[in-house]
């Protein structure tokens, strides 16, 4: 193909490419397959140094330790003039053959070629080439023009590059100096979070957790906990919304005996038992107008009354409250008092839904298999197939559902490849349909086997469910009478309609036989 034919097509994959590193990698391949190129990476200075960035090698042979070097003077002078830098033979070359790094390269042609963005040089793009003829003139204006297409490109992906290594460090420490036991994540979000958590848990202000259903509160809550000087006292959990109100204040004040029907001994409440440590009330929204009055005067003035008693007990408690619910729209509608609203949120941290931390997805699940896994001796394993489809679903019930869908899977599992048939039947439908277009034809990304399979199987799935749908519709709902008609023995038709979630209440079961 013409080098401006090559060019013009890597521009367009280049505009197309949203994703950095991605695009990082592009350039530097094309680079090296245009230019016949050994090695193609980015230098950027950095600190007065040249450190070498975004690196890839297209050569067959393994790197040996002085094929890491490169020539710091070439790369420092295409930063300084803004100019591509040749050099046809190193070692021949007087002005570099009897440099160290000259001597340790050996002999090769060494092509560096300055990177832009805002008429300002932030770095170089570095090829070399040990086949001899070096690179040729047209080859030199292709690396020149393309480097000048793909500044702002390659800036982007080295800035990702420069974020990421900032949050494995932030992880490092975080994990090293700090105890989040329970908690796997490297995504930026979360990283931010637990630092925040770090910084707030010695002290004694009310703490709000925020975050959809299964996405970790009662964990940061311990955090908070264990982090802090009262990580030797108690932490105590009260469920709000598993008790009606009566319950709920003797369980948060406790009772003298007498003090109601049943309470027939004096029994301290859960903030008493929390004393010196942390009270965590889980879904503090579901709380009941009645009890928040006295929880407020608790929050104020750390000041108790037990149902039933004259005595005002003080205690100690550091309180973590959570909620998935909009407290904000509780107190427009007058279910939840404005003064607890205003004294729950002295801070507030939002968990992020799993299915806004993809990255964390196969980190997590790696982490449960090797929680469930009980099979000695095996090592478990996902298919390509199987990733792609942990990554694909969104996760209403976020990393409490990736838990249980990754303990179905070893449950399920007969060796220690782990396919799609182990998966959800709902999570194979939607891979499907994020792979479709139109009226259900795959969208082939990479034409491979596993996708083949992937899309067999959710096909297969999906024509299952429509069957079923018929069927019970044909049937008006009577699940023997379904049978019947199928020739399917009754218990297997159950059985099928319970694993596309049709079962139990959606359809009639007459108990008139087996068919």
């Amino acid at each position: 193909m013409p080098l401006d034919r090559e060019l013009f097509e890597v521009s367009k994959i280049l505009l197309a490419e949203s994703d950095s590193e991605k695009t990082a990698e592009i350039v530097l391949q094309r680079l090296a397959e245009t230019t016949g190129a050994d090695r193609g990476f980015v230098v950027v200075r950095e600190d007065g140094t040249f450190e070498q960035k975004l690196g890839v090698r297209y050569d067959r042979e393994r790197v040996s330790p002085p094929e890491r070097r490169f020539s710091r003077t070439l790369v420092r002078e295409a930063i300084q003039t803004q100019a591509p830098v040749y050099v046809p033979n190193l070692l021949e070359d007087p002005r570099f053959a009897a440099g160290e790094s000259a001597q340790a390269l050996g002999p090769c042609s060494i092509l560096v070629v300055p990177l832009r963005h805002a008429g300002e040089v932030y770095g170089a793009v570095y090829l070399d080439r040990r086949q001899a003829g070096g690179f040729g003139e047209d080859e030199r204006n292709f690396a020149r023009d393309l480097a000048e297409v793909a500044g702002l490109l390659l800036l982007r992906a080295l800035e990702r590059d420069a974020l990421e290594q900032r949050n494995r460090s932030l992880e490092r420490d975080l994990f090293s100096q700090h105890r989040f036991e329970g908690i796997v994540t490297r995504h930026p979000k979360m990283l931010q979070l637990l630092e925040l958590v770090a910084q707030v848990a010695d002290s004694d202000s009310t703490v709000l957790v925020l975050g959809e259903t299964g996405t970790g509160k009662e964990l940061i809550a311990r955090a908070l906990h264990v982090n802090s000087r009262r990580r030797s006292r108690p932490f105590v959990t009260l469920h709000c919304s598993a008790l009606p109100a009566t319950l709920l204040e003797a369980e948060l004040f406790g009772h003298v005996a007498g003090a109601f029907t049943d309470a027939r001994r004096e029994r301290g409440g859960r903030i008493a038992a929390a004393d010196g440590g942390t009270l965590f009330l889980d879904e503090v929204g579901e709380i009941p107008l009645e009890t928040q009055a006295k929880l407020l005067r608790f929050l104020q003035f750390g000041e108790i009354q037990r149902i039933g008693s004259d005595r005002v007990e003080k205690v100690d408690v550091r309180i973590v409250a959570a909620t998935h619910r909009d407290l904000r729209r509780l107190r427009q509608e007058g279910k939840l008092r404005e003064d607890l609203y205003f004294r729950l949120r002295v801070l507030d941290l939002t968990l992020p839904p799993l299915r806004e931390r993809k990255s964390d997805v196969l980190v997590l699940a790696d982490s449960f298999l090797r929680r469930h896994w009980r099979r000695p001796g095996e090592t478990p394993r996902w298919t390509p197939a199987a990733e792609r489809a942990l990554l694909a679903w969104d996760y209403p019930g976020n990393v409490r559902e990736l838990s249980h869908l990754v303990e179905r899977v070893c449950l399920l599992a007969r060796g220690p490849e782990l396919g799609l048939d182990l998966f959800p039947p709902e999570v194979v439908i939607a891979v499907a349909a994020v792979t479709a277009t139109g009226a259900g034809t795959p969208a082939w990304s990479d034409l491979t086997s596993e996708n083949l399979q992937l899309a067999k199987d959710a096909a297969a799935a999906e024509v299952e469910r429509r069957f079923l749908h018929e069927l019970m519709a044909r049937s008006e709902g009577n699940v023997s009478r379904a049978a019947r008609a199928s020739g399917m023995h009754r218990s297997f038709l159950q059985k099928l309609l319970a694993r596309h979630h049709l079962g139990s209440g959606a359809w009639v079961a007459d108990g008139g036989g087996e068919a």
